[in-house]
């Protein structure tokens, strides 16, 4: 069985071009085995659906596979859900919890938003997997389970590791088996044999009825860098769709004008960058008034202000304070 076999529902592998293809085949190799899986890649890529295609493929494709956001929640509440609690842990906690994990049991369990795992959390996390236990809260004593553990970041963890936002141990628990997922930019080769299939899943999604793609409009999408991969592309398509109901002419270059909106934020970070270079700032410099902006923007509150940036509180706040200590003048520090 290959991963195109197993699309349970969904597009499935998309894409094609040696470099895809290499990912696949390794992908597929790593599936048949028992060891902890980390998947990296930009957002977009289709780290989840990798994910399931590999519990799919594995022995333990007839036990449960549960997924949970590790980036959703408070640590609190994502403790509770993926190790459970006892009655009576803590208020309203009025009937026990299994958690993800003792669900998972004789199956797989699939942690997206690795990197915004909480630091406290990671050294639980280890525990199950060094120890293939959990405690969950209230216990009086860990309970055993059998998983394997599969888990996706959007951040290099690496750099994580360097900043001090994820520990080194359980980075390297983790990555016994690590697959770099390409983007969407480097596997659009080929589209003829995928890119009808995106079409008709687009269609039955939005409920319109399919359109075939002009030549032109093919080469449209073929040019386009894709920021925000595969989903930005089933958006791209969906919109398309709908605004052009009732047309049953082939959908046209001109539709997809609307993909160079995104670009513009890009073309902007360029035109920064040049202004930046021309006049001798330094990374760190503008990184850190980058930084210090987007505070200030958000009015302190570090949360959205990591966000309009693309980092996770814990790294913004390190990144920034770093920047500030060794920016201010020599007096000022102690």
């Amino acid at each position: 069985m290959s991963f195109k076999a197993i699309s349970q529902g969904e597009p499935g592998p998309i894409g094609s071009g040696p470099a895809w293809q290499d990912f696949l085949d390794r992908a597929e190799r790593v599936a048949a085995s028992e060891a902890t899986l980390l998947i990296q890649g930009e957002h977009g890529v289709g780290k989840g659906w990798i994910a399931r295609a590999i519990h799919g493929l594995s022995g333990r494709a007839d036990g449960p596979l549960v997924e949970i956001d590790l980036s959703v929640g408070s640590p609190n509440l994502v403790e509770s859900t993926l190790f459970g609690h006892e009655e009576g842990a803590f208020t309203g906690a009025d009937k026990a919890r299994l958690g993800c994990a003792r669900r998972a049991h004789g199956g797989t369990l699939v942690l997206a938003g690795l990197d915004d795992l909480d630091l406290g959390l990671q050294v639980k996390l280890l525990r199950l997997l060094q120890e293939h236990e959990v405690e969950p809260l209230g216990a009086e004593a860990p309970v055993s389970v059998d998983v394997r553990v599969v888990a996706t970041a959007t951040r290099d963890l690496r750099e994580q590791v360097e900043l001090g936002t994820f520990r080194e141990d359980l980075f390297y628990r983790l990555a016994v088996v690590r697959l770099d997922v390409p983007p969407l930019r480097v596997r659009f080769e080929g589209m003829g044999g995928w890119l009808p299939g995106m079409v008709e899943v687009a269609a039955a999604e939005v409920g319109r009825a399919k359109r075939e793609l002009s030549p032109g409009a093919v080469e449209r999408l073929a040019a386009h860098p894709w920021p925000g991969n595969v989903r930005e592309l089933e958006n791209a398509l969906q919109r398309v769709l709908v605004l052009g109901a009732g047309d049953e002419e082939p959908v046209t270059p001109e539709e997809f004008d609307f993909l160079g909106d995104a670009l513009l934020g890009l073309g902007g970070a360029r035109e920064l960058a040049r202004q930046a270079l021309a006049a001798g700032v330094q990374v760190d410099d503008m990184v850190g008034h980058l930084l210090a902006e987007a505070l200030q923007e958000h009015r302190g509150k570090l949360a959205p202000a990591a966000r309009a940036v693309g980092l996770s509180r814990k790294a913004f706040e390190y990144r920034l304070t770093k920047w500030q200590e060794e920016s201010a003048p020599e007096g000022d520090q102690e």
